[in-house]
Formats: structure tokens, sequence, C-alpha cells
């Protein structure tokens, strides 16, 4: 390298850390966007009963602002946010607009704090606006090409489905649709049978949508890891229902959404990409933050090997401090603690309609199959027809689930989800199933 060159590029890191220092400064300098340190420990007091220990969850639903009439029984599509959330979104809102700032580096703090609660490298993850987001991007940057194979399963969400059956249609590439029917606990066999020489990736969920069903992604992924096939999760109902170590699982690629059980501002994802992919592929798409050297002059750029590089240019700030304070609320009531509350309140629900005769369980009976969702049908009668006779004359919400022609119900339980709802809510689906003799 000539010497000129050198001494440019030196100047161009110097620069470069420079001002990543300032900005680092100036970040250090302004207020914390999610929970400060006194609204954590006043959050925690407001929570939990007089022994610290405790969670009181009649004052975890306290701190919602659904209608009281209202049973919202489909965090699995929508997550409510907490007061707390929208109050530190709004206050993010107003005091970009009073100073006339971006504020993008408060994505590096909410992204340090996803580390923590994916424990994971913060350099792996990238706050996209959705799952389907993050799954768009993977599919577009992995290089795949026509007759590459792709299997998915039957019981994926279209976020999760779309963008390899788009690029079946643009580029050629096979997808296969993998047949899992209920009996999930087996599909790591039953994908081991499907692989042939020309898969190139497996795309699954790690809860499906359409029944609940926790499947076996680990193995699956230590299966992908054994054909040098790339692994792709998809979290959406994962993240928040039930405790996620990256660590452990060692995907290659792992997205999700804020919207749902992490009870964030809607218009917020996650991704998480592996090491490699990060060093030796370049951004879908590029602009401000995806640069680690821009020279226009020379047309040179570098890009960075840190998933940052998917948050290119103005962002919605606001949002991300919002699912700042959503992750600091959902780490104050504990991860743990969050999916043993909501696998509990499925359970008696489970149990309230397990055994009548009219009403089919879909969702696997085995508890370490399962966690906050329950999927059923009632015999000759349209789910659709279920659902909205549900929120007209209850204001109940559940979901239809159409995906695979499932004909069913899906009923997710929250944290701000009480016992008594759920009796409620029991007596109601054994009402109408009664009504269909």
């Amino acid at each position: 390298m000539k010497k000129s060159n050198q001494k440019e590029n030196r100047r161009n890191f110097i620069k470069d850390t420079l001002w990543k220092g300032l900005l680092l400064s100036l970040a250090g300098s302004l207020p914390r966007l999610s929970l400060a340190s006194e609204d954590e420990e006043s959050l925690r007091t407001d929570l939990y009963y007089a022994d610290g220990k405790t969670i009181d969850w009649d004052k975890v639903k306290g701190m919602f602002t659904l209608a009281p009439h209202r049973r919202h029984f489909n965090t699995a599509s929508i997550g409510p946010s907490p007061k707390k959330v929208q109050d530190k979104t709004i206050e993010a809102i107003r005091y970009i607009n009073k100073y006339g700032l971006e504020n993008h580096k408060q994505v590096d703090r909410v992204r340090i704090q996803l580390g923590q609660l994916l424990n994971t490298e913060p350099t792996q993850l990238a706050i996209t606006r959705n799952t389907t987001e993050g799954m768009n991007i993977i599919a577009r940057s992995i290089g795949l090409q026509k007759g590459d194979e792709v299997i998915i399963t039957n019981q994926e969400h279209i976020g999760g489905s779309a963008a390899w059956l788009t690029l079946k249609n643009e580029l050629g590439i096979k997808v296969t649709v993998l047949d899992i029917g209920q009996q999930e606990e087996h599909t790591c066999t039953l994908l081991q049978r499907a692989i042939t020489s020309h898969t190139k990736v497996i795309s699954v969920s790690h809860i499906t949508c359409t029944t609940g069903a926790i499947l076996p992604v680990k193995d699956i992924i230590t299966l992908c890891k054994k054909h040098t096939i790339i692994s792709v999760i998809d979290g959406a109902q994962a993240v928040g229902q039930i405790p996620v170590n990256l660590k452990d699982l060692e995907p290659d690629f792992y997205v999700s959404s804020g919207h749902k059980w992490l009870y964030g501002p809607k218009g917020t994802g996650i991704l998480y990409l592996n090491k490699d992919f990060l060093i030796n592929t370049g951004p879908l798409f590029s602009g401000a933050y995806t640069d680690r050297t821009f020279d226009l002059k020379t047309g040179l750029i570098e890009y960075v090997q840190s998933a940052s590089r998917y948050e290119y240019g103005t962002i919605n700030a606001p949002i991300v401090a919002g699912l700042g304070a959503a992750l600091d609320f959902v780490q104050i009531i504990g991860k743990e603690q969050i999916a043993e509350r909501c696998k509990q309140l499925s359970s008696q629900f489970y149990r309230g309609i397990k055994n009548h005769a009219k009403i089919v369980v879909l969702t696997p009976e085995d508890q370490e199959r399962r966690a906050a969702m329950v999927t059923f049908r009632i015999t000759g009668t349209p789910s659709s027809e279920v659902c909205r006779k549900l929120i007209q004359e209850e204001a109940t919400v559940l979901r239809n689930v159409h995906e695979n022609n499932l004909n069913a119900i899906r009923a997710s339980f929250a944290i701000f989800t009480s016992e008594e709802e759920v009796d409620e809510l029991v007596v109601k689906i054994r009402t109408l199933a009664d009504a269909n003799d």
C-alpha cells in the first residue's frame, strides 16, 4: 500500500474514532429514555408485595390501560403496552422535538438491553420494524440461487414464510413445506428425512403461531450445523413468552418482534445474525450508519461488521426508547416469572375446556411442549364465527387461526390477565359449544 493511502486511512480511522467517541459522550449526557434507575426502583415497589419477593399480579394488571370491559386474549398478535412504556415513548417524542434531535444513539442502549435479555452480543443484534422485516433481510442477503432448497413447516406465519415464497417466484428456488401435523416433538426427525443435497436453508418457528407448540429448535439448529445448512428461527412467539438464550441455541439467524410478548411499541422488531455472516457480507440496504468508512470523492464505502448496519438512516427513536422501557419492565418482573405465570393461566384454560365433547384442543397437552397459548376448535362451528360473536357480544378478543386451513381459535394468556378472566373465558367457550348441540 502506498504511504499516501496509509496516511489517509489512518486519518480516517482517527477521525472516525474521535467522532464516535464524541457521539457516545453526547449520548451519555442525554437523559436515558428507557426507565431511569429511580423509576426502576419505584416500579419494583409497585409490582411486588411488601416482602419484595412475591409479584402482585393484580398490580401488574393495573399498569396496563386496557378498557375495563375488554378481555384481550390475543397478545400473540398484539401485546398492549403498560402505561410506563407509553409514557416513555411520548416523553421521547417530546424530547427530540424540543431539541431538534435524531437521538439515534438511544438504539445502542436498547441493543445492550436486548443482548442481556437474549444472552448474546449486542453487536449481533439489530432493531427492525417487525419480525417480517428481519425475515426479508435474511432471505435476500444469503445469496440463494435457482435450484437451492428452503425447507419450512406448514405451521409458519405469513411473516415467516412469504419471503421464501417470493424468492421462489423471483429466483426459482425450491420451497419445501413440511407437514408436521401434531407431531411437533418429532419435527427434527421429519426434517432429517426431508433434507436433500440442494437444501440450503431450514426456517422454522420457535413457537408455532398456529397451535402454540414449542418446537425442538436447539436440535434443529444442531441438525443444520451437521449438514452445513443455514438455520433461521422465527421467534415472534417465543421472545417474552419463554426465556430465549441465543448463546445456548447458536442459530445462524433469529428474528422476533417487540410488540407481542415484550409489550413494546408497535413497529419494533429484533434481528440476530451470526458473526460469520456479518464479516463476510454487506448490508441489504446502505446509508448513514451502515458505513465504517465512506468517501464520496473516491467512491469508497466500507461497512460496519455489526448488526447495527441494519438501522440505517433516520429511525423512529421514540418507539425504540419505548422498547427500552418495555425491556426494563419485563426484566424487573423476570422472564422466568413471566413464563411461569402465563403457562399457569394457559393451563387453567386448557383444563377447563379439554374434556368437553364438542371442543377439540390442538395445542400439545405436554406442558414442556407448550407455553402461554391454547388453540382449539368447536366441532361444527366455523372458528371465524366464534371469534366474531365473542368480540361483538362479549368484548372478548381471540384469534381465528386460518393458517393451514385449521379452522381453529387461538387464546393467548398474558401477564395482565387474571385467573377470574380465564374462568370467564372457559364458561363462554363451553357455553358456545353447548349451544352447538
